[in-house]
């Protein structure tokens, strides 16, 4: 019994958060918050601005076209193929101006997909165990300031830039995967939807901001 309780304290003693680990975490993040800041003040409030407008301009609400719409419901042929290039090129034109935001939505929900997928992935979480224990072990070992490799000694400052480089790298071939299949599904069915939806009888103005809707017999049968 006695051997029992002195493998437990020692369990605890090593498994206890060392307070002085939790600070030097807060002041990572806080000082990575500042960077941001600084980041973000630096930016000309023209800038700001240009991009504000540009963004409520082409992501609003009223451009996400309903499902009736997108697929064409109430119409007789919402699908059709066309070969001559006189149909097919003012088609495509038309629709990816028209259904832009469902095809950005539809690149979201497969992005989210994608990334679920590889998290789950026991590739990926491994790695992400690995670089977990990685940072547990700096932490741990530079808790007097810094760490010893041989003759020289490496502050706590310089392993962490060396770690977050490398979590950096390991990070970008995770997600650079998740891009590459978001990018090539999302358009490969927003081109196929582009190609395919007749769009000869959605009427909507081009040339005004946005391209508001003027008829949309999908959304009219509803």
């Amino acid at each position: 019994m006695k051997i029992s309780l002195l493998s437990l304290r020692k369990m605890s003693t090593v498994n206890t958060t060392d307070p002085n680990d939790v600070v030097q975490m807060a002041q990572m993040a806080n000082t990575a918050n500042e960077t941001l800041n600084k980041a973000s003040a630096a930016v000309p409030q023209e800038t700001k601005d240009l991009l504000r407008n540009a963004k409520d301009r082409i992501l609003t609400n009223d451009k996400l076209r309903s499902f009736s719409s997108f697929f064409g419901k109430g119409e007789e042929s919402a699908f059709s193929l066309a070969i001559r290039p006189g149909i097919l090129f003012p088609r495509l034109k038309k629709n990816i101006s028209y259904f832009y935001l469902n095809y950005i939505l539809i690149a979201a929900i497969v992005m989210v997909i994608t990334l679920l997928a590889t998290m789950l992935n026991p590739k990926t979480i491994i790695m992400v165990a690995v670089l977990l224990l990685a940072w547990f072990f700096v932490i741990r070992s530079t808790a007097d300031g810094g760490v010893k490799l041989g003759s020289s000694t490496v502050s706590r400052k310089n392993a962490a830039i060396v770690l977050m480089v490398i979590t950096g790298i390991v990070l970008f071939f995770v997600v650079k995967d998740v891009f590459f299949v978001t990018l090539t599904s999302a358009s490969v069915i927003a081109l196929i939807h582009a190609l395919l939806r007749d769009s000869s009888n959605i009427s909507f103005d081009e040339s005004a901001d946005g391209g508001d809707v003027a008829s949309d017999p999908a959304d009219q049968a509803v």
